[in-house]
């Protein structure tokens, strides 16, 4: 019984050296070093328009045990603004042993314009109609093209289709850069006065560059029935803001009413 015992004891023993053995041998066998990325410049100067393919070339990719896997190179992550046109790029490799290396670079964009607004229509509505807060209203990206379905708004309180007024509304949209363009503006609900005659713009909203002239006839398009125009603006392109145009059109007995949002940045 005790030849047994110390029998057991042996291989236990044994059992535990062979183990560690085994573990150390793998330590120094095993492939821990991820491979090493490189490019020609830490700086990459595009347009939005870049493409995958254009951001990857010039990045290789090699490891020690693995050689060249330039191949296995992927853009990871576009990281947001840091500052004015300026993204973190950053680049992944795996080699053989799954070991994965990393680079980053700077993007800087050449031609990146924050989303903007445009409508089709006025923010305007006849007293008793359905009010529709982003029916007319759209926005797009120079980087992201389309961004309708990334459209969100606030308001202050509950739009009375019944009751005439303004009221406040902001539209807000984010890019892909983390870019958000804010609209503070207002929905107007009008007296049903001014529904007896269809007034149209050429535009519905446009932005004005701080201190540039501007004519709000130049906008005006024309009516369904004829009548007398007056324009009524407090647009000040000296002052950055959003301002408004009412259209007023004054027929013999019918009169009509239309809104431009003028954006002043």
């Amino acid at each position: 019984m005790k030849k047994r015992t110390i029998y057991c004891l042996i291989l236990l023993i044994l059992s535990l050296v062979c183990f560690v053995g085994y573990k150390q041998y793998r330590k120094a066998t095993d492939d821990v070093i991820p491979p090493r990325l490189t490019c020609e410049s830490d700086t990459i100067t595009a347009s939005v328009a870049v493409t995958d393919e254009e951001l990857l070339a010039g990045v290789t990719a090699f490891d020690d045990v693995s050689g060249d896997v330039t191949d296995s190179i992927v853009i990871e992550d576009i990281s947001d603004f840091i500052k004015e046109n300026t993204r973190i790029i950053t680049y992944a490799a795996v080699d053989g042993s799954r070991n994965v290396g990393r680079l980053e670079r700077t993007l800087v964009y050449t031609d990146y314009k924050a989303p903007v607004f445009s409508l089709s229509a006025p923010l305007s509505y006849a007293v008793g109609s359905k009010v529709n807060i982003l029916g007319n209203i759209s926005a797009t990206s120079t980087l992201d093209g389309d961004m309708n379905n990334k459209l969100r708004y606030g308001l202050n309180g509950v739009i009375d289709n019944l009751v005439p007024g303004n009221y406040a509304v902001e539209y807000r949209v984010t890019d892909s850069c983390g870019k958000t363009t804010y609209l503070n503006t207002e929905i107007e609900v009008y007296d049903n006065i001014y529904s007896g005659i269809k007034v149209e713009l050429k535009k519905y909203l446009v932005y004005v560059a701080k201190g540039k002239k501007f004519n709000a006839d130049s906008y005006f398009k024309g009516s369904n029935i004829e009548g007398e125009l007056t324009v009524v603006s407090n647009v000040n392109t000296k002052e950055e803001g959003v301002y408004y145009v009412d259209y007023f059109v004054n027929g013999v007995n019918a009169s009509g009413k239309s809104r431009l949002v003028v954006v002043v940045n």
